[in-house]
């Protein structure tokens, strides 16, 4: 009878399944249990879809010997099925060339997307890609932005190269490896959101071109020359917008330009005991900030080698400057590599540093308005993706040219599952796993012991 009951439980439980699934399959419902929520549209895909109000015809070319196109094929059924007004179609570039020559297209990968005359190509077939490209359709007019070149900053152009994991069949998503200190993720995110974005050599004399929306400087190593300092102090003083993006020791000589606004670097290296990533305490991590647009919804933050700032003296009244977070009280600040060697036996301030800054003056739109960060490391390839780095960028960037309403689509790739820690959560994981839980089997088992010799 036992047994029965147990083979009639299996077969219902079979047939509860096969039929979950049918219903599903026919119904387009499906459940995305990936951590990344690779194979589900976000809310802010669906936000985009909403606004679409005529047809638009989304093509994707591949290559069948990828086995990336497979997800994007599930990926444009996915859109065509929350929107009625979308036809999708697939074509491997190798057996339709006829087709991807009649549209402009030459390599695989390339999605087109047409709505009545308008249409916009995008490189790949995931969610970002398209999306973006949806959204540069509804919303014409897109934001220039210049990167500083020349003066040792790290390299928007940086290098990228593709990896698998070990053991992994051939059918499982590549693993893309950027170079560690280039911008190359933070250029292709601002590209992905419809941006602009260009390189600005300032040493030939030649001012900041008119048509700059935004000017960033990344962890410059060596000193502005006159010219290019020039250059950005007319640029300002027009009301351009500035995101300098510093590290320790170093800001490239642009304290002279940043202190006419209020801010001044001060070249020093922030260690802090309080909060950090993992266990380098010269990388300060933060999860309190002022109020405002730029930290808004901003989850944990931190800023491998980092510099401290300070308001100017004797502010003039049309410049406001904001701190948006600082280091805990428990920090200390070094003024070279060798006094960071000789930390524990130097008798510095331990208090707080703070580590951005925004700066504004003048009055409406065409207000000057920088944002300055003590660390450039925070926006390489090595940590954008980390905790809230990237939605920092991101937000800061939108503040500065008033584009709040701006795309904010994270790349929904696949990662390594890593859990990155900050020393105190550590030292809360460590008392947990390694004191906690065993004493509490210890005392059990003494407990245990204690009623059997009584028994």
């Amino acid at each position: 009878m036992n047994q029965r009951y147990i083979y009639l439980t299996a077969a219902l439980a079979l047939t509860v399944v096969v039929l979950v699934n049918l219903i599903g399959q026919a119904s387009g419902v499906r459940l995305d249990t990936t951590r990344e929520g690779l194979y589900s549209l976000s809310r802010v895909s669906d936000d985009i879809l909403a606004r679409i109000t005529e047809p638009v015809e989304i093509t994707h070319f591949y290559i069948a010997a990828d086995p990336r196109f497979r997800p994007a094929l599930e990926l444009l059924a996915e859109y065509e099925r929350r929107q009625p007004l979308i036809t999708t179609r697939a074509y491997d570039i190798n057996t339709h060339p006829s087709v991807a020559r009649s549209m402009g297209v030459t390599f695989q990968g390339t999605t087109v997307i047409k709505m009545g005359d308008r249409v916009e190509e995008v490189s790949g077939g995931d969610e970002v890609s398209i999306t973006n490209g949806l959204y540069r359709m509804l919303n014409t007019g897109g934001r220039t932005i210049y990167f500083t070149a020349g003066h040792g900053e790290y390299d928007l152009y940086s290098t990228v190269s593709e990896d698998h994991l070990e053991g992994e069949g051939e059918h499982d998503r590549p693993i893309f490896i950027h170079e560690a200190r280039g911008l190359g993720k933070l250029r292709e995110q601002l590209e992905l959101m419809g941006h602009s974005v260009e390189e600005l050599f300032l040493q030939t004399g030649q001012p900041v071109p008119d048509d700059a929306d935004l000017v960033v400087v990344v962890s410059p190593s060596e000193v502005f020359p006159p010219e290019s300092l020039n250059a950005l102090r007319n640029y300002l003083a027009g009301g351009g917008k500035l995101l300098a993006m510093l590290d320790g020791f170093r800001d490239g000589g642009l304290g002279q330009v940043l202190s006419d606004y209020g801010i001044v670097p001060q070249n020093d290296l922030v260690v802090d005991f309080g909060n950090h990533f993992w266990n380098d305490a010269t990388a300060p991590a933060t999860g309190r900030y002022t109020r405002h647009p730029v930290t808004e919804r901003l989850p944990l933050t931190f800023y491998p080698g980092t510099q401290s700032l300070r308001v100017a003296d004797n502010l003039p009244d049309h410049i406001n400057v904001t701190t948006l977070f600082s280091s805990t009280a428990r920090s200390m600040a070094v003024s070279s590599p060798e006094q960071l060697e000789q930390l524990r036996t130097l008798d510095l301030p331990v208090q707080s540093y703070d580590l951005m800054m925004i700066s504004e003056a003048g009055t409406g739109s065409d207000r000057t308005k920088i944002a300055v960060i003590g660390d450039g490391d925070v926006g390489a390839n090595e940590y954008l993706s980390l905790m809230g780095n990237q939605r920092l960028l991101s937000n800061t960037i939108n503040w500065l040219m008033g584009a709040d309403d701006r795309l904010d689509l994270p790349a929904a790739t696949y990662e390594l599952p890593l859990v990155n820690l900050t020393n105190s959560q550590m030292r809360f994981t460590f008392l947990i796993t390694t004191a906690l839980m065993p004493g509490l089997f210890l005392l059990a088992g003494i407990g245990v012991w204690w009623v059997r010799r009584r028994a």
